[in-house]
Parts: structure tokens; sequence; C-alpha cells
């Protein structure tokens, strides 16, 4: 194929910097071939061209799904999403389930939500002293504001087993070896294989959400605010409620898009915000703009996602070249938040760059991906580290060590490699 130039190594090199080493790997790439750039990793079975200019980022997120499906791109996500998904649907589809998840994370509804938030991040932060591990602190807050803004649990013992469930399930795709497995040998093989073990996990998980919303179909009628209650009040174009596989599906989205990559971005922020005193300070104010300008910072320097792909059944042309059909084309998150040409002083952490004008482009901005396919819950996200970071602000916060934490893969995400270790008080 005529691609565009990347790394000759062998694709198992290629793979093991990519969940290793993800962010050294996008800087090398992108340093010694330019823009664009291909690669070769068994995350996905075709190569993968890395796109991060903006009008190339516009021409990748309005390519028509029907030549250039972004579904069939998380194809291997199919066991746990679920063929509901709205990460593996495409076209009319993907809009109308879209429109079902978008309900709940808009306007009225969305605020209200944020009043549990807050009263949440405080109870967390409160117990914080001495030395911290924020990465694990997240994951345990935002996957206890999941369990309640979604799943609706407010019993002990439903959260308990709720908890233990879902952490039992992504323990197994956190683990890098078992990821690296995973990406190597795509078959299952067995209970002790990787995808075996990986298969039981998602069956005892899906026993317990089916028992859940047996549990809350029997309950119907109830008070709830919860996003289930909404989900199974919703109805198709025949009036037929949602069965508990789309349901389950629905969940499981929310579920991945709101607990690792909002725990991730929350602890990058965290790791940020230690290094940089002034930054604290000023937050300290309680400038709403100020506040809101940190947050987009944070996500800027350390976006949870890498990429945003799509698989090209036919040819297509982007930026000026023409893309073969049969490659996976990708909007490269990761080098469009970190651009010098788009962002002066990219790799400092800076605030105050979005209170200055001309406001930053928004197709440099795509920590959430772009287009039709933006993260459905990228409100609620924002909200979700608006209310966490004003809840911080109280705290001192310092490096562990001197040295910044690199970035490394878990599952989908990018998380600090020493789990954002920062000192309190």
């Amino acid at each position: 194929m005529d691609l565009p130039p990347g790394p000759s190594a062998p694709a198992v090199w290629q793979t093991i910097a990519w969940m290793t080493r993800p962010a050294a790997f996008m800087r090398r790439v992108h340093a010694r071939f330019g823009d664009p750039a291909t690669i070769r990793t068994y995350w996905t079975e075709e190569p993968m061209v890395l796109f991060s200019n903006p009008d190339a980022v516009r021409a990748v997120f309005r390519l028509d799904p029907a030549i250039a499906p972004a579904g069939q791109s998380w194809e291997f996500l199919r066991p746990f999403a679920g063929p509901h998904s709205i990460l593996l649907l495409d076209g009319d589809e993907h809009l109308r389930e879209r429109r079902l998840m978008q309900g709940p994370f808009h306007g009225e509804r969305m605020r209200a939500f944020a009043p549990m938030v807050a009263e949440l991040a405080r109870a967390e932060l409160s117990r914080w002293q001495g030395r911290v591990l924020a990465l694990e602190r997240m994951r345990e807050l935002t996957l206890e504001i999941i369990l309640r803004v979604v799943f609706g649990a407010r019993d002990p013992q439903d959260v308990a087993t709720l908890r233990r469930g879902i952490d039992e399930t992504l323990a197994t795709v956190r683990s890098l070896p078992w990821v690296l497995a995973m990406a190597v040998v795509r078959k299952d093989f067995g209970p002790r294989s990787p995808w075996g073990r990986f298969r039981l996990a998602v069956e005892r998980f899906d026993a317990m959400l089916l028992e859940l919303l047996a549990h809350r179909r029997a309950r119907a009628g109830q008070e709830d605010d919860s996003v289930l209650a909404m989900l199974l009040d919703q109805r198709d174009e025949d009036g037929k409620p949602p069965s508990d596989q789309h349901l389950r599906d629905e969940l499981v989205a929310l579920l991945v898009g709101g607990h690792d990559s909002s725990a991730a971005a929350l602890a990058w922020a965290f790791e940020r915000l230690a290094r940089y005193p002034a930054v604290q300070a000023r937050l300290r104010e309680g400038d709403p703009a100020y506040l809101d300008a940190v947050v987009k910072e944070s996500l800027r320097i350390r976006p949870a996602l890498t990429i945003a792909p799509r698989l090209l059944l036919e040819p297509v042309r982007i930026d000026g070249r023409t893309v073969p059909a049969g490659v996976q084309v990708a909007a490269c998150i990761w080098l469009a938040c970190r651009r010098e040409d788009l962002w002066p002083h990219a790799n400092e952490f800076r605030p105050e760059r979005w209170l200055n004008d001309p406001a930053p482009s928004s197709l440099a901005w795509i920590p959430f991906g772009g287009g039709v396919r933006r993260c459905a819950g990228a409100p609620f996200a924002e909200m979700e580290m608006r209310e966490v970071l004003r809840a911080a602000s109280g705290l001192t916060l310092r490096p562990a060590r001197a040295e910044s934490e690199r970035a490394r893969r878990s599952m989908l995400v990018l998380t600090p490699n020493r789990g954002a270790e920062v000192l309190v008080g």
C-alpha cells in the first residue's frame, strides 16, 4: 500500500511500545515521520494512519460512516461492550443510540447531579493526608458516582455487590501483561487463557447486571432519578421497551466511558496540579472561569484517550493525500492536543491560555473525540471534574517525586505510571 511513512519495526515491537510507553511512542513517531504517519500494531489488524493537524482532523471526523465506519475499529471490544453498544454502531443506529444516551447528561438533568458529585468528592478528599495515589482514589470516587448516578444504587449492600463485580471484570483489562496477551492472541483457548479469563469475568458481570435489571423492573413506578430509570422508560419506534441485552450494553458503555476515563483524567489533573503551586493558589480564589480553564488545560495536556479511529472501506482523500481502502485512519487526540504549532509551550500546564484571546482551535482540543462520535457523556465528565477540583481547592498538593509521571495504558485510557502519587498537607 502507498501509505505515509512510519516505523519499520515489527508489529509486535510497535505494539509493546504502544501499550507500555504510548506517549513516548507517539512523540517519536511524530518527530521522525511528521504528520501523517503510519503505525502497525496488534491493536488493529490493519495499518493505522495517524493525523493530528486540524484540517486532517476535521476531514476524519466528517467521513461518511458508510465508507469509514468507526464501530469496526472497536470490534475487539464486542465481547464486553455487546452488540448494541454505541461504540460499535454506525450510521442511523449510532445516531439513535446517541440520542438516547445524551438525554440524561444535558441541561437541568445533568446539573441536578452536581450537588451529589460535590458531596461525594468532599467526603473522599476530606480523608486525604500524606502520601496519596490519586488514580486509585479517583477510581473509587468515579465508580461511586457511577453507581449512584447511573445505577441508582443507594443501599450499601447493593453498592458493595456492584463494586465487587465491576472491579473483578475490569481488573483483567487493566493488567498490562494480560492486555498485551489479549492484543496479540485474539482467540479464547480456555479459562486460563487471557481471553478465557476475561470471558468468565464478563459472564459473571452480566449475570449480576441482569439480576439488577430484574430487580429494577420489579420496582417500576417507584420514584427513581437515576439514569437507569430513564433508560428503562425508553421506547423504540414501535413503542417497545428496551430488552435486557440492550440495557446491559448501554450500562456497560456508560461504565466504560464514565469510570476509567474520568478517573484517569482526574488523576492526571492532580498529578499536574501538584507540580504547579501557582495554579493551586489561583484555584483557591474560587474564580469559576479559572476552574473551567484548569479542567480544559488538564484534558489538553494529558488526554485520557489517544485516538479516534475509522476503518476505510473505500479510498478517501485526507489533507491532500489519498489513503487506500483497508486502512485505519485516526485523529490522534494525544498529538493534536500537544502540537507546538497549535499550542505555544505545549508541554507546560498553562490554564491561563484559556482566558486569553484568541481562543484555541476546537479541532486542536479534542479530548472527547469529535463529530457525531464525540463522547455523549462529555458534559457530565467536565462537570464531574469541575466539582472534584473545586472540592480539592483547599488542599495543598506536592509531587512525591521530582520527575513527572509518564503515561501507560490501562484498558483504553492512559494513566500516570506511578498512580499520580502526590503528597497532601
